[in-house]
């Protein structure tokens, strides 16, 4: 059973791009406070972290409605969500045996490499 169903379409896409709307700002605060650093704008201009944190909310506003806007964008989203709904998933069973073999697949690998280093320590030993 899947949690993403198609009539959940705009709930899903608002959610991805207010998360995209966080993300970038966040990015843009913690760039300004990196330029306040290099800078020392701190010292000059009164609150900078005020003028940072301001920065960062807009700059997230500013991605949030671009993004929904924006009718390319807005149809790009939906032709995602819907090749995403096409998605078939793995039951929790195939995935844990995947996950197995990986596991068993790792460790002989990983046999292998540390053998092989170890020849290599003991050849080696032998020539210096």
């Amino acid at each position: 059973m899947s949690i993403i169903k198609s009539e959940d379409s705009n709930k899903w896409i608002n959610a991805l791009v207010a998360i995209a709307a966080v993300l970038a700002g966040f990015i843009v605060t913690k760039f300004a406070d990196q330029l306040g650093a290099w800078f020392d704008l701190e010292a000059k201009v009164s609150s900078f972290a005020v003028v940072s944190q301001g920065l960062g909310v807009l700059a997230g506003v500013l991605v949030f409605v671009v993004v929904l806007k924006n009718s390319k964008s807005s149809s790009y989203l939906e032709e995602v969500y819907n090749e995403l709904l096409k998605v078939v998933w793995p039951s929790k069973d195939a995935t844990l045996k995947m996950t197995i073999g990986i596991a068993i697949a790792l460790v002989v690998c990983s046999g292998i490499f540390v053998f092989v280093d170890f020849v290599f320590k003991k050849i080696l030993s032998f020539v210096y």
